[in-house]
């Protein structure tokens, strides 16, 4: 059985589950328990969360049996060619089989003891089989993601490279450094080359490309540059402004607090509209004067004694 006919099977499989025809679905389990499905097929198609959704949702025993069998079956399997075992794909595995066999006498505990432990198997098969999954798909595809990434950096390089052949070997030269940086991340992998195609691409940042291609800015040091080194003149100016003009209103006088008075004169500007705050220390101390001019920003202190 192909991916085609499991996405259909698939498709087919959802559509019987919500009409509740559960003959229907026998007829494809089967149709899957007799197919050998490769790992690379679980990881293309949504079969094992469909059948969890069987699983979850279906009323019917029978159905349900033969889900979990079919579970069981491919974790074993696909468990053993993960480690790199040999595949067994005629076993039959059945899942609690045994349990049904009890007597009649305790059927009702035996039962419900029963349908909890298939219910903790049938959720340790999913996750095993969706690790299986992905680990095999993190392990299998990272050559074709890496390939799509310099296909990437190539059509933002192409625009402006004169020798296509050049361009192609500058596009690998970046996404090899690029993956050398990031090669224990894939998520940082594809931040980092979606930055790069982004600035590539930007037509303010021509300075990139030009540098890349004339030799003066090597791959490896491109494969470095932070977004804002890579940032053209332009926006690196309107950082530094940014930047200052933070600085400078974090300098500016706070908001001045105290109670408004025109008694007292400001020695720097001369002006009298002044907020005064009383400070006091120890009893025996002199009570002080903190003043702060509202025209200019002076602050200082106001002895309130008379000497």
């Amino acid at each position: 059985m192909d991916a085609r006919e499991i996405i259909q099977c698939v498709r087919q499989m959802e559509k019987f589950t919500a009409d509740r025809h559960y003959g229907d679905i026998l007829t494809l389990l089967g149709d899957l328990d007799r197919s050998q499905v490769t790992a690379e097929q679980l990881e293309m198609t949504d079969i094992v969360k469909v059948l969890y959704m069987v699983l979850k949702t279906c009323s019917d025993g029978g159905v349900k049996k033969t889900v979990k069998g079919l579970l069981s079956k491919w974790k074993r399997q696909y468990t053993k060619e993960a480690r790199g075992g040999k595949c067994s794909g005629d076993r039959r595995v059945s899942d609690q089989g045994g349990s049904h066999s009890g007597s009649s006498q305790a059927g009702s505990r035996q039962a419900a003891a029963e349908q909890e432990a298939l219910s903790t198997s049938e959720k340790d098969d999913l996750r095993t089989l969706t690790s299986t999954a992905e680990n095999t798909s993190a392990s299998s595809d990272f050559p074709s993601v890496r390939a799509k990434c310099a296909q990437l950096l190539l059509a933002a390089l192409s625009p402006n490279a004169p020798d296509q052949d050049a361009a192609t070997q500058l596009a690998g030269d970046i996404e090899h450094h690029v993956h050398e940086r990031h090669k224990s991340s894939r998520v940082k992998y594809k931040t980092c080359v979606r930055s790069k195609v982004a600035n590539l691409r930007n037509p303010k940042n021509g300075h990139l490309c030009q540098g890349l291609l004339s030799g003066s800015l090597s791959p490896e040091a491109f494969a470095r540059m932070s977004a804002e080194e890579m940032a053209g003149a332009e926006l690196r100016q309107l950082r530094e402004e940014f930047s200052s003009r933070g600085v400078s209103e974090r300098q500016l006088p706070q908001a001045v607090e105290g109670t408004q008075t025109q008694k007292i004169c400001c020695k720097r500007c001369g002006g009298s509209d002044c907020r005064v705050t009383q400070v006091r220390g120890a009893p025996d101390e002199d009570a002080m004067t903190f003043v702060t001019c509202s025209g200019c920003g002076q602050q200082w202190y106001h002895s309130l004694c008379p000497h």
